[in-house]
């Protein structure tokens, strides 16, 4: 499942970059030729269409930061009127060099922008609960002391004959590794009880109370 992950992960970046470049590319065709056609000609006109589209991916990008770093709701106001109104400014640029006036020769005219800005917030979206998921895993290990259930290493056994994967059980710890946790737990706390321990460690009583003899031995 893991590469079959990876693969669609690739995939979806791919896609979204292909399309991405794509309609960026038509909605700047667009906007040069409403430039070309009101006045503005050779360098003016080539970099006129920058001066809209910018915003869009400026604004979706101080989106997804926003998010990440979970900025208010009125702190991430701004990033949405650049969105919106880089949005709004494309669309209207795309449609008004359209030839046709009817309907569909117009909606023809408006997709390049939409697809751009909705590709982007696809894309800044996967890559944000993508991340999210990384930290979270991590977390989960630092706190545990062990590797989550979907990254612990498998185990002879783990998979049957008709491919479903069986429930992963956590590793155990080793008495090194046991040891090594009393000792930081006891030190925070000296009077800890037997109980508390073994909840920390993950540990039957009895292991705990084995763990601290072996602690208050006369070698340590």
């Amino acid at each position: 499942m893991k590469a079959l992950r990876r693969m669609a992960l690739a995939l979806i970046t791919a896609t979204i970059t292909a399309t991405s470049l794509v309609s960026f590319a038509e909605s700047y065709r667009g906007l040069f030729t409403w430039a070309a056609h009101h006045g503005l000609h050779g360098a003016w006109a080539v970099i006129w269409p920058l001066q809209v589209d910018t915003f869009i991916a400026v604004g979706e990008l101080a989106l997804f930061v926003a998010l990440a770093d979970r900025w208010s709701a009125r702190n991430r106001t701004g990033a949405w009127a650049v969105t919106v109104l880089g949005l709004a400014v494309s669309v209207a640029g795309n449609v008004g060099h359209a030839a046709g006036h009817d309907w569909a020769t117009r909606l023809t005219a408006a997709v390049p922008p939409m697809a751009a800005a909705a590709a982007l917030a696809v894309g800044l979206g996967v890559l944000k609960r993508v991340v999210a998921g990384a930290g979270a895993d991590l977390s989960a290990q630092d706190a545990g002391g062990h590797l989550p259930a979907e990254h612990a290493p498998r185990q002879n056994g783990q998979t049957g004959h008709s491919g479903h994967r069986r429930r992963t059980q956590p590793r155990r710890m080793s008495m090194a590794d046991q040891e090594a946790a009393a000792l930081v737990h006891l030190a925070e706390e000296p009077q800890m009880s037997g109980a508390e321990l073994a909840r920390r460690l993950r540990v039957s009583e009895k292991t705990a109370r084995r763990v601290r003899a072996r602690l208050a031995g006369p070698d340590n």
